[in-house]
């Protein structure tokens, strides 16, 4: 049996999405036993996208959550949808092979395009198709950039290479070079997941919050799972998208923890913040990442530093808050960025920037697990494999999200 340890204290300030939504839609609690063919516990983003696909396919759901929906990480994500893993092409197929690595790429290419299809459906404000800058944060990066550029126009992306001198004409970036890529969108992020689950009701799932689970177990062919309540879930097949937090019913960690910082702008009256509102980020390792707001402001994230503890973490942020709008200014000089909102979160990192999306054979539960940048491309990527291996289909995927890679 798999015992469910505390809440992990996944992020602290005030996170600018949470804040613009307030609290769109409630959810009950789960107060009486019931049975489905999949339950998943986890309520944020990834859950979401798991319950939509499970119940597109006719899979009678169930969705748990033990906070208040979406005040997970979810709540504290910025939402940059891109195809690029964290890991740059040209070094992942070095690390897992050329054929794997490129797939990999185009499975997040084709989550991005899902997703900001399925904002569009949803009517969630704020989604868009947006071009993606990654700029070289030194000179010497430049070279790199021109490899994978090379290497992603070989295998059918739509990339485009900048030098200097267009980058400086377009964005007034002073930089030696830039990849465009054309395969990106931007969501709201806790607008979205409510969405989603709202949907997935209306689909006839059934979505429960303020009902932690407490432990679960195999029991012949089915997954029981008891909430701290004293109420029993049995299920066919159990889901667990608890992001980071899924690591305590692993038998090892997979993921290293992290914290990362983030910092909304008053409003902007200009608008374009710079050439297309596009999603920005850079070479460097930890990266800065930048995108605008539907009600025109400015986001800056990054300076992450290894997770120790949430009071550890969250000590740094109004040092971190003064050092991003630092980092803003000698990016963008001449636009008037003045800090608003701040807050930082939890996020985990694999060592190929890879997820983990697999199933455990000691419990038999199913685990989608994104990493690093691309998480929300990654849950997209996961609730589509899942549902498929839930259906039996083989999928020639799996093995690149595997535990034992």
């Amino acid at each position: 049996m798999a015992e469910a340890g505390p809440p992990m204290d996944l992020h602290s300030g005030t996170p600018y999405f949470w804040i613009r939504n307030g609290l769109p839609c409630t959810y009950p609690a789960l107060v009486s036993d019931t049975e489905c063919d999949v339950l998943i516990i986890g309520a944020g983003i990834t859950g979401a996208l798991c319950a939509r696909a499970c119940v597109e396919a006719g899979l009678g759901t169930v969705v748990l959550d033990g906070r208040s929906i979406g005040t997970g990480s979810t709540g504290a994500s910025t939402a940059l949808l891109q195809y690029e893993i964290d890991t740059p092409l040209h070094e992942l197929a070095g690390a897992i092979g050329l054929d794997a690595a490129v797939r990999g790429y185009r499975l997040c290419a084709e989550a991005v395009e899902e997703l900001a299809t399925m904002g569009v459906e949803l009517g969630v404000e704020g989604t868009r198709r947006l071009p993606s800058l990654q700029f070289a944060s030194e000179r010497r990066h430049a070279t790199g950039l021109r490899e994978e550029h090379a290497l992603r126009v070989k295998h059918g992306f739509r990339v485009d290479l900048m030098d200097a001198r267009e980058l400086h004409a377009l964005f007034g970036l002073h930089k030696a070079a830039a990849l465009m890529s054309h395969t990106a969108a931007e969501i709201d992020p806790y607008g979205f997941t409510h969405a989603v689950l709202q949907d997935v009701i209306r689909r006839g799932g059934r979505v429960f919050d303020r009902s932690a689970m407490e432990n679960h177990a195999r029991s012949g062919d089915r997954s029981v799972v008891r909430t701290a309540t004293g109420i029993t879930v049995r299920a066919e097949h159990l889901i667990m998208a608890t992001g980071y937090e899924s690591q305590q019913y692993l038998a090892k960690p997979v993921a290293s923890l992290n914290s990362t910082y983030a910092v909304a702008s008053q409003r902007i009256e200009r608008d374009i913040m710079w050439h297309r509102d596009c999603l920005i980020w850079e070479t460097a390792q930890p990266y800065l990442y930048l995108r605008t707001t539907p009600d025109r402001r400015v986001i800056i994230g990054g300076l992450d530093a290894p997770f120790k503890n949430a009071k550890r973490r969250d000590a740094l942020l109004d040092s971190k808050t003064q050092k991003l709008v630092v980092c803003f200014h000698e990016l963008f000089p001449d636009i008037p960025f003045e800090p608003e909102f701040s807050w930082c979160g939890t996020f985990g990192s694999s060592k190929d920037g890879l997820p983990f999306i697999d199933r455990d054979e000691r419990t038999g539960a199913w685990f989608v697990i994104g990493m690093g940048g691309n998480g929300i491309t990654f849950s997209q990527v996961g609730a589509r494999m899942v549902r498929d291996a839930l259906l039996g289909k083989v999928d020639p995927d799996r093995d690149l999200f595997r535990f034992n890679r």
